[in-house]
């Protein structure tokens, strides 16, 4: 399936991502309203509270939708211009790429600390270098079913691959192994840390299945508080 499959008046979801490919910000609600000429799609301006969100030319967005039969699906699109059609606020977007299967569960991210370790990648599968090696210690900021967000002392390179361990609160171990696709200073009260964020590129099934259900696990508890207050 090809983007000008899609049916106008589609009801899209709109995320802003970075270079890295990462969301940025809220996901956000939008509309299919026309196809040009030139390959281009129109779409309806996101909107939070009564104003319109700025996205300025050139980024690069995700759209999802949800087919009758292949549930849900997206593709991203590059903004190349904006307008005002009365009082309708529309982007044009150029599709750059075809319309694949969108397993949410693995992108959800869940704002949470957990304690983590950092090891060399040779960790992963040699017991004796991961006998030798000294742990980094880190913490979480966030974390998903196909990455985390670190925040260590130490600093790495982008690129880098590294093993990470980290302790849930439910008292599971969770081993990864992945590459850093983002590596930044950051300020903390006590001097300078690094914020690293890291995509897996090898994990068991039962470590990550063990993960993405105590995610959604604790998703469901923060949800149910905000209920309750």
């Amino acid at each position: 399936m090809m983007p000008p499959e899609i049916s106008i008046g589609t009801r899209l979801e709109l995320e802003i991502l970075n270079n890295s490919g990462e969301r940025v910000g809220n996901v956000f609600v939008s509309q299919l309203l026309e196809y040009q000429e030139d390959g281009t799609m129109v779409i309806s301006s996101p909107i939070t509270g009564s104003r319109v969100v700025f996205i300025p030319d050139g980024v690069t967005i995700r759209l999802t939708f949800v087919h009758p039969i292949q549930g849900l699906l997206g593709f991203t699109a590059v903004v190349s211009s904006k307008e005002y059609r009365g009082k309708i606020a529309v982007m044009t977007v150029k599709p750059d790429a075809e319309i694949i299967k969108i397993q949410r569960r693995m992108h959800f991210r869940l704002e949470i600390v957990l304690d983590a370790a950092i090891l060399p990648a040779d960790a992963a599968d040699d017991a004796e270098a991961a006998e030798k090696s000294e742990p980094v210690r880190a913490y979480t900021k966030n974390i998903s079913g196909s990455g985390v967000c670190l925040v260590t002392e130490k600093e790495f390179p982008k690129y880098s691959e590294i093993v990470i361990e980290l302790e849930l609160t439910d008292g599971k171990q969770i081993k990864a192994k992945g590459i850093i696709v983002r590596s930044q200073m950051i300020d903390v009260r006590k001097g300078k840390n690094y914020e690293l964020g890291v995509n897996f590129t090898e994990i068991s099934k039962k470590d990550q299945d063990a993960l993405i259900r105590y995610i959604f696990e604790q998703q469901r508890l923060l949800l149910k508080k905000d209920k309750e207050k």
